[in-house]
């Protein structure tokens, strides 16, 4: 593989998840899941494989080619490339205008406090300092932790928030993705 194709990887999983017909949220949906793709495709994705490609748990490295080949056939695709090629030449993601609610840094005055959520039960509540900088004041079931800063310049309903880059104790982490499957599900301004 060439490289992380996030937008088609989120694509396939919104994919693998219409087919089976239900939004995988528990670990008992990660279990059914693993068992229906392997009934449909006779190939086995484990279960934990699952939740790490969901962000269920911690995602350290990239997905295996193979799982994303499987996990292609379950959706009625030869592999992986396949897929993303027959995603190009498809109306299915185009750019476009949206709808949804959001928060814009720029609408925001210092001091300002911004509270954002995503699945599963995740809740950060952030301080605007200004120019784009947040400082997360408390943060529940997440990774980002109190007194972390990060720029960012929106925060999008249903997208998920990417973070270049968070300063943590005078350090840069590597960059960080919050609601990975499903983008932020609450957005509100205290």
């Amino acid at each position: 593989m060439t490289g992380f194709q996030i937008p088609e990887i989120n694509f396939l999983m919104s994919l693998a998840e219409k087919k089976f017909r239900k939004s995988i949220e528990t670990s008992t949906d990660f279990t059914s899941l693993a068992a229906e793709i392997e009934e449909k495709t006779k190939e086995r994705i484990s279960t934990s494989t699952l939740k790490r490609l969901w962000g269920y748990v911690n995602m350290s490295t990239i997905p295996r080619q193979a799982t994303l080949d499987i996990l292609a056939r379950y959706i009625g695709k030869r592999d992986f490339k396949t897929y993303c090629d027959d995603l190009k030449n498809s109306n299915a993601i185009r750019s476009m205008f949206f709808t949804s609610e959001y928060i814009n840094a720029s609408d925001l005055k210092p001091e300002s406090i911004v509270e954002i959520g995503w699945n599963p039960n995740r809740v950060v509540t952030l301080r605007y300092l200004g120019d784009n900088l947040f400082e997360v004041k408390s943060s529940i079931n997440s990774q980002l932790r109190e007194g972390d800063r990060f720029e960012a310049s929106s925060f999008i309903k249903d997208s998920p928030l990417y973070l270049a880059r968070i300063i943590r104790d005078g350090k840069f982490t590597p960059p960080y993705m919050a609601g990975k499957q499903g983008g932020l599900t609450h957005l509100k301004t205290l």
